[in-house]
């Protein structure tokens, strides 16, 4: 046990070794700057110090960005708690705050006076008050224990370490895993929880281009949205109160209204989610074999009956707008990764590398003893796991896809209290109470028609793309092969027409008297304990073996990477906070079309196309662009920039991140990746790589002219 953590690189060698990659490529940690990035940051163009980008003591850039909701960043943006981020990341709050009335999907919302600002429940944000690098501490404490201890033994350190740095409390703290395992950071956090909605442009602007333009370029988005964060009147995070007051920042970023040229420095500070940098050629194979080729797969056809069912209502339009618009960018996200890979042949040139590092790991008895079998274990690991990991996709993207599987889960806690020799009745009064609450949530917005093409689309998946000792024992019920006599399509219309989990009239007969035997002869049911069972019993514990032998070996595989090879090396993005930095840079495209670094507003004139989902522009909109009405915020030629591309490296999670001029005043948002990013989560291609980002000034025309919100302009530093 005591070899889960006896490969903790020291942390000055991790400094020393594995912090030099090129100025665009890297997620850096901010805490480590002055030791890595900061020479070549002042050449590129810089001109703050450390100090000003992170410090514990003294306000600073960190101070001004925010982990959005576990999923996006923002950054202040006024000293009175206003915050920016992407119309993206806001989207599921403003559809949630949205009726068929008050669209404000469709029509966009502006918050005039602070009352009418609209409170987001369960939405948060999260400030980072410190990171440690705490890897000494924890194998430290993995030193001192006996053998088969160690495992404990750092997990009460970890323990004691957040204990410590919460004060009481005040603070909310994580510890982080580092290079596979190998080094240690506590993270920690003050988590403000009343945010309310202030604004946000029609999705005709905030996602203009919509799926089409997704991941593409050149781009004309203005994907932003505007929120406040509310506190105490200690300015200490509070839960939502009338009378709460906006917070007051440490510091807001300043507005820079002049724009930006061809190779000016930017920066980007956010919390990007996950990356897979240093994955093996094996691990790369099984990607690009199984698991992006099932997910577009099963999400586009998921996407096909989404779209169907929201064509036909513009209730049921908004009701699944923001799920839709997910599962759009994911399947839009394999469907770009899966081209890369198949044509820059990665997995190839990883083989070759890996040939080089078996070579030196021969080279010497310590090395041969210490890494000799790790690629050949990872290579066996993945592929005994590549018909698990394929069964597992299937099941859980296909399989668990019904609506009405979110009340089978709570059912089947019924099912087991229900099926004991002696039944806890308080327990049965208790769990049916818990789903009657729940069906008064799901059945008023349930859709039967679509959750029934959804259904048959899980069965045809189920019976036909699992593995042979992976298949799903409802194939062989009872139910189904006599009642359905063995038909996809008949269990389906069973399912609606007889189960109580898809109509909400059979469920509270049911729950008037609930039975085990009404449970186990329900169609729905046999669906979902058939699923539960499969998971439990052929993929949640062999899975959880694979992981963490391959979890060992990788961390193995990891440490003899940074050994050999001392430089070029920085931590998997794990939504913690980074800062990457480049220049705003053109590209040539995979097949060698040129491409420019700015779009411009006349040019989102040359894409409308009236009524259309995607591209339809507002009235108003287009006669500004058309009068050259753009204000303190056009160029000199009566242009107007709307986005920009810059060789930063972001991922998923960096949505809404800042991008920060040499000056440390705001000049974008960020909010995509060009279409040949794809494969960057897994490979850096200097060349090809761009982050997409709004331009600032067109985030304030829009705020300022077309919607006729000055007064968020006021709260704002603008720096000419």
């Amino acid at each position: 046990m005591k070899q889960f953590f006896a490969l903790l690189l020291p942390a000055l060698m991790l400094t020393r070794m594995a912090f030099a990659g090129p100025p665009d490529e890297g997620m850096w940690l901010p805490l480590l700057l002055k030791d890595y990035n900061y020479a070549e940051m002042q050449r590129l163009g810089l001109k703050l110090t450390p100090e000003q980008i992170y410090s514990v003591n003294t306000s600073s850039l960190k101070d001004a960005i925010v982990q959005l909701g576990g999923f996006c960043t923002a950054e202040v943006i006024s000293m009175e708690g206003l915050i920016l981020t992407n119309h993206h990341c806001g989207y599921d709050a403003i559809a949630e705050s949205s009726s068929e009335t008050n669209n404000y999907l469709r029509d966009g919302f502006w918050a005039q006076v602070r009352g009418e600002e609209i409170p987001i429940e369960g939405l948060s944000v999260s400030f980072l008050h410190q990171m440690l690098d705490v890897s000494d501490r924890i194998q430290a404490a993995v030193d001192a224990a006996e053998s088969d201890m160690a495992e404990m033994a750092a997990a009460e350190e970890m323990a004691k370490i957040e204990e410590e740095l919460s004060e009481s409390g005040k603070y909310t703290v994580g510890i982080e895993s580092m290079f596979d395992g190998n080094a240690y950071y506590a993270f920690v956090y003050q988590i403000y929880s009343d945010i309310r909605l202030v604004g946000a442009p029609p999705s005709s602007i905030g996602k203009f281009g919509g799926d089409t333009d997704n991941w593409m370029w050149p781009r004309h988005t203005g994907d932003f949205s505007m929120f406040r964060i509310y506190a105490g009147a200690d300015n200490q995070p509070a839960e939502y109160n009338a009378s709460n007051i906006a917070f007051v920042p440490k510091h807001a970023l300043p507005i820079s209204t002049r724009g930006l040229k061809e190779g000016d420095f930017t920066m980007v500070m956010g919390y990007p989610g996950s990356t897979d940098r240093y994955l093996t050629s094996y691990e790369v194979m099984n990607i690009q074999e199984v698991d992006a080729p099932v997910m577009i797969d099963i999400l586009g056809k998921r996407l096909d009956i989404m779209k169907a069912e929201m064509a036909k209502d513009e209730a049921i339009h908004i009701q699944l707008a923001s799920d839709y618009a997910s599962l759009a960018n994911s399947y839009k996200y394999y469907k770009g990764q899966l081209r890369g890979l198949n044509k820059f042949n990665f997995s190839g040139k990883q083989q070759a590398e890996e040939k080089e590092l078996q070579a030196w790991m021969n080279e010497t008895l310590e090395r041969k003893n210490k890494y000799g079998t790790v690629l050949s274990d990872i290579e066996t690991i993945t592929k005994n796991r590549q018909a698990l990991s394929r069964d597992n996709l299937n099941l859980n993207l296909a399989g668990f896809a019904p609506q009405f599987v979110q009340t089978a889960i709570m059912a089947w806690r019924l099912h087991r209290t229900l099926d004991q020799e002696e039944i806890d009745q308080q327990m049965v009064q208790t769990t049916s109470g818990m789903i009657r609450e729940m069906a008064a949530e799901f059945f008023p917005e349930y859709l039967p028609e679509m959750d029934q093409k959804m259904t048959a689309l899980a069965l045809d998946v189920l019976k036909n793309n699992m593995s042979a000792d992976a298949q799903a024992s409802f194939f062989t019920s009872k139910y189904y092969l006599k009642k359905a006599k063995g038909s996809n399509d008949r269990m389906v219309a069973l399912i609606f027409s007889k189960s109580f989990l898809t109509d909400a009239a059979r469920l509270e007969k049911f729950l008037n008297k609930p039975t085990l035997k009404a449970m186990n002869n329900d169609p729905g049911m046999i669906y979902i304990l058939s699923l539960i069972e499969l998971y439990r019993s052929k993929i949640l514990g062999p899975d959880g073996d694979m992981s963490a032998q391959l979890d060992e070996a990788r961390k193995i595989y990891m440490q003899a990477l940074m050994e050999k090879d001392q430089k070029n090396f920085y931590p998997n993005a794990n939504f913690t906070m980074r800062l990457t930095y480049g220049t705003v840079q053109h590209y040539d495209s995979w097949e060698g079309a040129p491409y420019k670094s700015f779009t411009y507003a006349d040019e989102i004139l040359a894409k409308y196309k009236a009524g259309d989902d995607e591209f339809d522009v507002p009235e108003r909109l287009r006669t500004l662009i058309k009068d050259k009405d753009f204000g303190i915020y056009g160029n000199s030629d009566g242009t107007m920039n709307v986005c920009f591309l810059h060789n930063t490296d972001i991922t998923g999670g960096n949505s809404g991140s800042p991008v920060i001029n040499a000056n440390g005043e705001l000049v974008g948002c960020a909010f995509d990746g060009n279409w040949e990013s794809m494969t960057s989560d897994l490979f850096w291609q200097d060349e090809y790589v761009r982050t997409i980002s709004v331009d600032i000034r067109y985030v304030l025309f829009i705020i300022d002219k077309f919607a006729n919100a000055g007064h968020l302009i006021q709260e704002m530093q603008l720096v000419k």
